[in-house]
């Protein structure tokens, strides 16, 4: 159900769900296609997805972020809950980037 709100809500393609499905899905199909890539890969991955961000976020208003719809169980939540979310998701994946960087010097 996530994967189907992840994508109506970001309208995602075939072919960017063929490219994204795995991360969305997590679990052992995330852990056999998202691995064996230099830290080149995930950094530039990384800057598209961002850059993708901002490209909508010049596009909405405030209205839009605090439009409310089904989030995690079934429960509201409106769009600056989830976006505070994806961010922090992106923090984390900064800080797991920094200690690969480090361990590979």
């Amino acid at each position: 159900m996530l994967i189907k709100s992840v994508r109506l809500r970001m309208g995602l393609n075939d072919e960017e769900m063929a490219e994204w499905g795995a991360a969305l899905n997590l679990g052992a199909e995330g852990r056999e296609k998202i691995k064996g890539n230099d830290l080149n890969y995930y950094l530039e991955k990384l800057d598209t997805v961002r850059n993708r961000t901002f490209d909508l976020f010049k596009t909405i208003n405030d209205e839009w972020l605090y439009q409310e719809e089904e989030f995690w169980h079934g429960k509201q939540a409106n769009r600056y809950f989830m976006w505070f979310h994806v961010f922090e998701d992106e923090i984390n994946h900064r800080g797991q980037i920094r200690i690969i960087k480090k361990r590979s010097k």
